[in-house]
C-alpha cells in the first residue's frame, strides 16, 4: 500500500468513526428518553472520555505530521506551494508567555508621559517651581500597583509595544517559543 492509498484508508476509517459516534449519541438520546438515565449518563461519560483520548491522540499525530511537511518544504526549498485548491505556507510564529508585566507596564506609562509636554507649577507654600510629573507620580504609581494586583496580563501587543516604546525589544521581557508550522488554507479563486 502506498502513501496515497494509506491516506484514503485513513479518511474512510475517519468517516466510519464519525458515523459510529453519531449512532452512539442517537442511541444515548433514545435510551435517556426511555427513562434509562443513570445507565445512559454512565455510558455518555465513557463515550466522552473515549472522544477526549482520541482527540488528544489526533493532536499528537498532527504535531508529528506538520513538522514532517515543514521539513519536506525546507528540502524542496519552498515556503509556499499550491496543491489543487489549497495553498500551503510555511509560517513562523512566536509564542510569548511569562511576561515581566511590571517592567513592561511601567515602560509604556513612562513613554506615554515622556510624550506630554513638561509643565511646571508654583508650589504655593515654597514658591518653587515643581515639575508636574513629580506631582502626579504617586498617583500613577498607585494606579500601576493596583493594575498589577488586579489585572491578569497574559499577552501584550508586540507590534504596538515596538511602535510606542522605542528601543524596547518585547522578547527581552518574556519567554519566547518559536514555532514553524505549515498552514493549509483554501485558495482564493
Amino acid at each position: 500500500m502506498n502513501l496515497d492509498e494509506r491516506i484514503a484508508e485513513i479518511d474512510a476509517m475517519a468517516g466510519e468513526l464519525r458515523r459510529s459516534l453519531d449512532t452512539a449519541i442517537r442511541e444515548a438520546q433514545e435510551s435517556a428518553e426511555n427513562g434509562q438515565l443513570e445507565a445512559t449518563a454512565d455510558s455518555m461519560v465513557d463515550l466522552l472520555e473515549v472522544i477526549k483520548y482520541h482527540k488528544s491522540s489526533i493532536r499528537e499525530v498532527d504535531n508529528e505530521a506538520n513538522p514532517t511537511l515543514v521539513t519536506i518544504m525546507d528540502n524542496m526549498g519552498t515556503r509556499k506551494f499550491e496543491r489543487g485548491g489549497l495553498l500551503v505556507e510555511r509560517k513562523v510564529s512566536n509564542y510569548r508567555s511569562n511576561w515581566q508585566n511590571n517592567v513592561v507596564l511601567r515602560s509604556v506609562i513612562s513613554t506615554a508621559l515622556d510624550e506630554i509636554d513638561e509643565r511646571h507649577y508654583v508650589d504655593q507654600e515654597s514658591g518653587e517651581l515643581v515639575n508636574e510629573r513629580s506631582i502626579i507620580g504617586p498617583w500613577i504609581e498607585a494606579v500601576v500597583d493596583r493594575l498589577l494586583e488586579c489585572a491578569a496580563f497574559r499577552d501584550w501587543r508586540v507590534t504596538a509595544l515596538r511602535a510606542r516604546v522605542p528601543g524596547l525589544n518585547p522578547d527581552n521581557f518574556c519567554d519566547v517559543k518559536r514555532s514553524v508550522k505549515a498552514t493549509i488554507s483554501r485558495k482564493n479563486n
